[in-house]
């Protein structure tokens, strides 16, 4: 059976630097399509889309990057955003009276996977529930 071993392209070290904890509070461009509903879409229309967002929408603008020795808030394909600013202008875009359902729709996924992994802790023991 052969080795497979994983090339070192650029979006085989983005996938890896998800893992870091440090990049834990950040999301990228596909996170964000995934949330609008666009993740079937290519890495270039995704970030003109999101730099029309910027202007048009307030979205919130990304971590600046080097390109080409220079600095730049312009959407490209390795951006970052802060999660928080990202939950937040989505949050925004929910018309007041739906606040409080998604609130409530997070609690009981929360309370679910809590439960879920509850049961992994304390299985049922011989007869006694």
């Amino acid at each position: 059976m052969p080795n497979v071993a994983v090339l070192p392209t650029p979006l085989t070290r983005a996938a890896l630097a998800r893992n870091n904890p440090r990049n834990a509070d950040t999301c990228g461009i596909h996170d964000i399509a995934g949330r609008l509903g666009q993740a079937n879409r290519t890495p270039a229309w995704i970030c003109k889309m999101i730099d029309g967002l910027i202007v048009e929408a307030e979205f919130p603008k990304p971590y600046p990057l080097m390109k080409g020795g220079r600095l730049t808030a312009k959407v490209c394909r390795d951006s970052k955003w802060p999660v928080a600013a990202v939950d937040a202008w989505f949050h925004d875009q929910l018309p007041p009276g739906a606040h409080a359902s998604v609130r409530d729709a997070e609690r009981v996924e929360v309370d679910s996977r809590l439960n879920a992994n509850l049961a992994h802790l304390f299985p049922a023991v011989g007869g006694c529930a």
